[in-house]
This record gives C-alpha cells, structure tokens and sequence, in this order.
C-alpha cells in the first residue's frame, strides 16, 4: 500500500508551525519582548502571543499551545520548530500537551509570516518600544558527504511550469510534501521569455532504489537546495548541510547558474523529485521546497 505524501490543505492532518523567540520591541522595563509565533501550513490558523521576559519557560509555552489546540480547527500531527537554540524548551512544551516536535527548516509559512510581522507590526505597536537590533547570521554549517542511501545513479536540473504545479497535490507520489504558493506573485522566467508561465527549478534523481531513496529522505526534512563555491549542497533538518555533488564540468557549473538564478527569479521556490528513471510518469518522491536567499 502507497504511503500518502504529507501535504498542505484542510483534508489532510496539518503538520503546526512554530517559533519562539525574542522580538525587536521592549518593554517599560526596558527589557525584551519574546513572542510565540504558531500556524499551519496554510497560514489560515494563526496565533501570536507576547511574552514577558519573567515568563520565557516552557510552561508558559505548553499553556498557550493548550489554548491554541481549543481553538484550532483540527489537531495537527506533529509541530515543527526551526530555531535550534529553543529546542529544549520547545520539546518540553510538546512533551506536555502530547504533541510530537519535528525539528525542521519546513517552515515556509511561518518564516513569511515573520517577515510580515517584521515589515508590519512591530515598527507599529504601541504598547512597546520599537527596538531593532542588527541581524546576526550564523557561519553556515561545513557540508558533509551525501549518505550513500541517498546516491542516485543519474540526476539533472529540470524545470517544470508554475501552472503546472499547481495541480501538484494530484500526481501520483509515494513520499513528499507540498506547501501553499501564491503561484500569480512569481515573474515570467528571464531565461525561457516565449514560455508564458514561470518556470520553477527542480532536481530530479533517477534510481531503481527510488522508493527506498524516497523514504529515507522523506525522514530527512528536505529544506532547500543550493549552489555556492562550485557546489550542490542538500540542505535539511535543522542545520544538516550534505555535499550533493561537485560541480567540475563546465556544462554543469552553467545549468547551476541557471538554476541558481531560476530559484531567485521565482522567490525561492525550487522543487526534489525522486523516480526510478527520467521517463517515469509518477515518483517515489517529490518535495517542494524554498531557499530563504
């Protein structure tokens, strides 16, 4: 029996999004705001909380994720948490209302609804001191080697168009997941103008292990892929960063080039499919991911 894919959407169990941590604001104390961010997939249940600087324990956590599961449409399956520093506290909040932390980069939704917040609602709010601090961003992870369940005998840089995506949640798949994309806010691709819908960039890995391959991957939490330094790197789960290929050949620097540039040009929307081979009409795997850029 086919294993259904995990996918976005109200038939489906939803898989909740979630983040805390602090926030550019202060309070009379001047002391800093932190906020407990929770949503679904599809952006539709949102909730947000501030929390006081006294309160930041995973007690406060398990209370307001008690309140949310009332209110919510459906309990979700599992919830992801992308911030590896809150783990602790995080897991212990899903420990107490029983619900399993998937520790994650899936975090598509959440991490647009942040940067809505950002632009929007804090620089606004009232009741605190606006207070921004300058981004630090962390040295990215070394890559280390591709494991070899996950070595395909062929992969290449495929393209598929944006209409054609949409009706994703439909193809025959055995493992993978989807996320809600607003497919009319992407630009026509530079490198394709007499194509009238903007192609996404893919990878396609070919193997007659392709449902095993499939599987582990699925495990794996798939976050993005991206090209630097000559490189194709896998990157997954919390801050896993796997080497997936070296690119030597000059034909294949060049199609990373593009598909580098294809993945800006279309907000960082990019896609991982696994088949048996490049002819295969259905796929062990297939996930839709974004590169934050």
């Amino acid at each position: 029996m086919a294993t259904q894919p995990l996918r976005s959407g109200p038939a489906h169990c939803p898989i909740w999004q979630m983040d805390f941590n602090a926030v550019p604001l202060r309070d009379e104390q001047n002391r800093r705001v932190w906020e407990l961010l929770v949503c679904d997939p599809t952006g539709q249940f949102r909730q947000a909380q501030y929390c006081s600087n006294q309160e930041v324990n995973s007690t406060w956590v398990a209370r307001q994720l008690r309140s949310y599961l009332e209110a919510a449409p459906q309990p979700p399956s599992a919830i992801r948490v992308f911030r590896a520093r809150m783990s602790s506290i995080l897991q212990r909040a899903c420990d107490a209302v029983g619900i399993p932390m998937l520790p994650s980069r899936r975090v598509y939704t959440l991490k647009a609804w942040m940067r809505e917040r950002a632009e929007r609602v804090y620089p606004q709010e009232t009741q605190f001191t606006y207070s921004p601090e300058p981004p630090v961003d962390p040295d990215p992870p070394d890559p280390i080697r591709l494991p070899d369940k996950l070595q395909g005998e062929r992969w290449a840089f495929v393209t598929l168009r944006a209409e054609d995506l949409r009706e994703a949640d439909a193809w025959p798949m055995e493992f993978g997941e989807l996320f809600p994309v607003a497919w009319d806010t992407l630009t026509p691709d530079p490198f394709a103008p007499a194509v009238r819908s903007t192609l996404i960039p893919g990878l396609v890995i070919a193997s007659q292990r392709a449902l095993p391959m499939a599987a582990w991957m699925s495990g794996m939490e798939p976050a993005y892929l991206s090209v630097a330094d000559g490189r194709l790197l896998f990157e997954a789960g919390l801050n896993d960063c796997y080497l997936f290929a070296q690119l030597r050949d000059e034909k294949l620097r060049t199609e990373a080039e593009v598909f580098a540039q294809r993945q800006q040009q279309a907000q960082g929307i990019h896609f991982l499919a696994i088949q048996t081979d490049f002819k295969a009409q259905s796929f062990a795997g297939f996930w839709l991911m974004q590169h934050p850029l």
